[in-house]
Formats: C-alpha cells, structure tokens, sequence
C-alpha cells in the first residue's frame, strides 16, 4: 500500500511538472520587454519567473462512426489570416459537430497553388471531405457534406489539426501593447506566452514607438501581433492561434482548441 502510494505521489508530481513550465519576462538594456523559455543574460533588469501551463486533458476518444468516417473521407479546412468571419463560422461549425479535420492556412505560394489545384481559385474557406470540395461557407452545403461522408449529427467537440508550413526558422514575434489596453492585451501576451512563444513587447508609449506602430498596423490601436511579416490588429484567441499555427509554431500536447468567435476585438 505504500508502495503505491509513493508511487502515486511520484506521478502526480512528474504530471504537474509535464503541464508547468518556465517562461521567463526580462527587460534589455535599452528597454525592450522579452518573454523566452531561455534564462535572460546576466544584463537583464527586472526579470520574472513564470509558470506556464501548458497541457491540458486530453480529447475524449472518437465515436467509432467518426473514426470511420474520417479514415473515408479526411476533412480539410482551408483558411486565411485575413478571412475572419466566414472562416470563423466554418470552423465553428466543424468543431461543434466533433469532427476531427486539418486546417491549411493559405498564406505563402505552395498553400496557394495547392488550394487553386483543388477549387479552382484562391477563395477561403474551403472545405474538402474526401474528394467532394466547397468553396465559400455555405452552413447547408457543408453539412451535406459532411451527412454524407457518414460523420455522426455530434460529438466530442474537435480542434484543428494544424499544417504548419514548416520553415527552417521561425519568424521573430512582436506584441505591441499600452498601459491603458486592459484585458486585451493581457489576453494576447498569456496567449503567446501559454504556447510558449519567445516574443518581444514593445510598450507604445512614446512618439517613436507609436509611429513605428502607425506604420506597421496603419493606426496606434494595440494590441497589435506581429509575427513575421503578418500584422494583426486586435485579439481573438481562435485567430491568434491559426496565425501561430500557420508559421509553424507547434501547440502543447492536448492544447483545447480556442473558442471561435467574432472578429479581432480592438
């Protein structure tokens, strides 16, 4: 009986460290706010330690009509970072019916060509479920589909699975924020910083900062992510999350997926 109870113990220790990890917030010689897994330089002023939760419980397993289903007729989403509430809507609508599907970001050349190969142009959201496409989110028409590959009326509610396009580096990631922002922004960095994206926080809050970022989003409205050459202006979790996932940053084992909701809030 001790035995196991040491045992048990042991577990729940090895489990909680498995969803907790470090992340560390340090500001550099000339101001700059950085967020990395890394320890910061012996230089660094004002660091911070955080935990960061990572995992999650996992997915209940899939009804078997489902994992029939799928193995027949595999469901593919194809999005765009720019595609907003039709894309929203369709994901939303996959997810709640509990069908486990793959979502291309269409953004460089390879993801463009292939979505032209398979609709005939480059127009988002399209949904493919086995060799059957729609083009455009038509809530009928999708649902047909998808009745007629055999996917049940509901199930378990389902995340992407994501296809990044897997560069050999991944892109540097900016969070533009402000003192008055609020929840928003706070919002977006414990995002970021869950995934456990190394990103810099730049603080508009000076004349060079706010004309930096007038140029970049064509406004000083914050937040603002930048991750590569993508601008986002607002926040939304499910958003944020198709951008990250599209430059090829991985999610934690488990990770829920986000809830879809309206367009970017500013």
């Amino acid at each position: 009986m001790r035995a196991m109870l040491v045992a048990a113990v042991l577990f729940a220790v090895a489990l909680a460290g498995a969803q907790a990890q470090q992340m560390y917030r340090w500001v550099d010689k000339d101001g700059g706010v950085h967020y990395t897994q890394q320890p910061p330089p012996p230089d660094a002023k004002e660091v911070q330690r955080r935990s960061v939760s990572t995992g999650a419980p996992e997915s209940p397993e899939l009804p078997y009509a489902t994992q029939l289903a799928a193995r027949n007729f595999p469901v593919t989403l194809f999005t765009s970072a720019d595609c907003q509430a039709p894309c929203k809507d369709g994901r939303e609508s996959i997810e709640k019916r509990g069908i486990p599907f793959e979502e291309v970001v269409v953004g460089d050349e390879k993801s463009v060509e292939e979505l032209k190969r398979i609709a005939g142009k480059a127009q988002v959201p399209v949904l493919r479920v086995g060799k059957q496409i729609a083009v455009g989110f038509e809530p009928d028409i999708w649902k047909s589909a998808i009745d007629a590959a055999g996917y049940p009326a509901s199930g378990p509610p389902s995340r992407a699975r994501a296809r990044p396009a897997a560069p050999k580096q991944l892109p540097p990631v900016k969070l533009y924020v402000r003192a008055d922002c609020g929840s928003l922004c706070e919002d977006a960095r414990n995002l970021l910083a869950a995934r456990m994206i190394t990103f810099q926080e730049v603080d508009v809050s000076t004349p060079e900062t706010v004309e930096e970022l007038t140029k970049l989003a064509g406004a000083a409205v914050v937040p603002v992510v930048v991750i590569g050459e993508r601008v986002q202006r607002g926040f939304d979790a499910g958003f944020y999350h198709s951008l990250l996932d599209g430059a090829g940053f991985t999610r934690a084992a488990g990770e829920a997926a986000p809830p879809a909701g309206a367009p970017p809030r500013q």
